[in-house]
């Protein structure tokens, strides 16, 4: 069903992304689709694919879309949120809250597929360098209900990412992100998320090339191809 749902809005927009504490402007929209190729030789080639939305519907209200489709046998999520600040948004440093609710369906071997339904909580920082910035972005992810009980797939899963930003020219930006986390059927993992990204045209379009390499507790071995678009 999630598998479905993602696949329909990947082909309704046009085409995951400096956000977090950051609100889009009134009536601003952004959008970032991007494939995560493994290169792993046990799963080489399975492709995930990810999209983000995010609109500007007040200047202190952000809703968005944050979608997961997942390669043939894991599991595929689909959120939508809204973000909030805290404080005021004309200083350096920031703060953000969001809340969202969801889906996500997990394939198992048995051929029933678990569908479940998610409630997301998360708190943004982030603070504007003189070429970049720095970013803090957690959230808790829960479990509300599930369709069938599992064992260790239901529960609550934690992240926390932590992202260094530059800007060495208007085109060119560097993302050095180090992602860590918790899920409800995994150990605690650490993974390194660096990429490029390059703006092109009038500068509201953007492609980004990146490698994902788990350090512990995941063995993640990826490439990275995105593209992203603002209006």
């Amino acid at each position: 069903m999630i598998r479905v749902f993602v696949v329909l809005v990947l082909l309704i927009l046009p085409a995951s992304v400096q956000a977090g504490a950051w609100l889009r402007e009134k009536k601003s929209l952004f959008l970032s689709w991007s494939n995560t190729v493994s290169t792993r030789s046990d799963s080489l080639y399975a492709i995930d694919t990810s999209l983000y939305a995010e609109y500007g519907l007040t200047s202190r209200l952000t809703v968005g879309f944050d979608g997961y489709l997942g390669a043939s046998g894991k599991a595929s999520e689909a959120l939508l949120f809204m973000r909030f600040p805290l404080g005021k948004q004309d200083r350096p440093s920031r703060m953000a809250l969001t809340f969202g609710v969801g889906a996500k369906s997990i394939p198992n071997p048995w051929g029933t597929t678990t569908e479940q339904t998610l409630a997301k909580v998360g708190f943004s920082w982030g603070r504007g360098l003189k070429k970049g910035w720095l970013a803090f972005d957690t959230s808790v992810t829960s479990v509300v209900q599930s369709s069938i009980f599992v064992p260790g797939q239901s529960g609550t899963s934690y992240s926390a990412d932590f992202t260094f930003g530059q800007k060495p020219s208007d085109r060119l930006m560097l993302i050095w992100q180090l992602q860590t986390g918790k899920t409800t059927n995994g150990p605690t993992y650490a993974k390194f998320a660096p990429s490029l990204v390059w703006s092109f045209g009038d500068g509201k379009n953007s492609v980004e090339v990146g490698l994902i390499k788990g350090l512990t507790g995941d063995k993640s071995q990826s490439l990275k191809v995105g593209f992203w678009k603002s209006f």
